[in-house]
């Protein structure tokens, strides 16, 4: 029972870290020290992706399943949980890519959104009569 809970956490902390990985850059956009934990997140997404290797959070919920006595599923998580479910089966390819793209268009926002800040913090104050 515990290794089931267990494996249960694993697999929520693994969603939340999909969602800050399509969503970190935006929320940088209202607080950019968020910024560089979603670098390491975008990193480490783009090398697994790239390197076609299995997530070690996906390792951990399979060890907890398999301890609780059930069988980890064969896939990755994201195959898993989120093919078929979420986005029409076979979908993961073209999901990756949409969510790579949400990465770069979060990231140029953030940075012409410093851009702008940083200019205007430049500006002289004007006074008015």
């Amino acid at each position: 029972m515990l290794y089931r809970f267990l494996a249960d956490v694993v697999m929520v902390l693994h969603a939340a870290f999909l969602l800050f990985f399509v969503g970190g850059g935006f929320l940088a956009w209202r607080w950019p020290k968020v910024i560089w934990a979603h670098l390491a997140v975008g990193v480490w997404s783009i090398t697994i992706v790239l390197l076609d290797f299995d997530c070690p959070l996906s390792g951990v919920e399979k060890y907890f399943l398999r301890k609780g006595g059930e069988e980890p599923y064969s896939t990755g998580y994201i195959n898993h949980y989120l093919d078929g479910t979420i986005w029409p089966e076979g979908g993961t390819p073209t999901a990756e890519k949409v969510g790579f793209a949400l990465l770069v268009i979060s990231y140029i926002g953030f940075f012409v959104l410093r851009r702008r800040s940083r200019a205007k913090a430049k500006r002289p104050a004007t006074t008015s009569p």
